[in-house]
């Protein structure tokens, strides 16, 4: 599909114009739509949101799958915003309080006792046994 789209040698306006999305009348999807939508011609104003959420969803999806760029990524945002509030059971987006952890006791390290050391230093081992090159 993308190399049809893509590659015929027209303009940008062509390839807009190729876009096809066929629907299966006998998909589970589209059975499910036709059920949230209302059958009166005087009620078209009553779609619910979720119906039309799922619609744009399946065109989004089909302009994705058939190589195309979503055409508005802020209302898709907006969308899958939406669905995933659903989905999850989430009422609202805004951010929750913040957490402050517990205060963790620091173990101290203990102190290192020096008393029986009496200044130990480099001429107090015997550093015969190395050669030069290890030192």
């Amino acid at each position: 599909m993308r190399a049809q789209a893509t590659n015929h040698g027209g303009n940008d306006f062509g390839m807009r114009a190729m876009k096809i999305m066929e629907i299966n009348p006998r998909h589970p999807f589209i059975h499910k739509l036709l059920e949230l939508c209302p059958r009166d011609d005087d009620d078209e104003g009553s779609i619910p949101d979720e119906a039309k959420d799922a619609v744009m969803m399946l065109y989004d999806m089909a302009l994705l799958g058939g190589g195309f760029p979503i055409s508005d990524g802020k209302a898709y945002t907006e969308r899958m915003t939406r669905i995933m509030q659903a989905q999850l059971g989430v009422d609202s987006t805004a951010l929750v309080a913040e957490i402050d952890p517990p205060e963790e006791e620091e173990d101290e390290a203990p102190e290192p006792d020096f008393e029986g050391m009496d200044g130990i230093n480099l001429d107090d081992f015997d550093l015969g046994e190395f050669e030069e090159e290890d030192i």
